[in-house]
């Protein structure tokens, strides 16, 4: 079973940012990415709590529930406000494979950030890899996953 959630939270930044030529701003790009337990939003910032991961223990029934927080520029000139996933298992299989549509207040500015729930079942031990590509960017997120 893999769930994305639709759910994110982002920031909006200050008016005063710069913007594109034409006053707006186009494809995002992933400067930066990490797994988190939690994530809020206060005083308009990111605020993580309960730490960055790296491992994850399991349960009986493999679920796990995380969130997926992308830091992102903006690039002018080009529409494509998408931030493409793929959980790569140990086992060597098929990717499972999510694109997350970046909300407009993460793309009007020239620095942002969003946070995506995910809840996914993993059902081998060992090291995933969460690829995390958006634009030019791309960012590998190890996981090592146990029981």
């Amino acid at each position: 079973m893999v769930a994305f959630g639709a759910r994110y939270v982002v920031a909006v930044p200050p008016q005063s940012w710069s913007r594109g030529r034409n006053g707006t701003f186009g494809y995002v790009i992933v400067t930066g990415a990490f797994l988190a337990e939690a994530a809020s939003v206060v005083d308009n910032k990111l605020n993580v709590t309960g730490g960055v991961l790296s491992a994850f223990v399991v349960g009986p029934d493999r679920s796990a529930r995380f969130l997926l927080v992308v830091l992102t520029q903006a690039e002018a000139n080009d529409p494509d406000h998408r931030v493409n996933v793929e959980i790569w298992p140990p086992t060597g299989d098929e990717p499972l494979r999510v694109a997350y549509e970046m909300p407009a207040a993460a793309t009007v500015g020239e620095i942002g950030f969003a946070f995506f729930p995910i809840e996914v079942t993993l059902p081998v031990d060992g090291r995933w890899v969460i690829v995390v590509a958006g634009g030019p960017g791309v960012i590998s997120l190890p996981l090592v996953v146990s029981e």
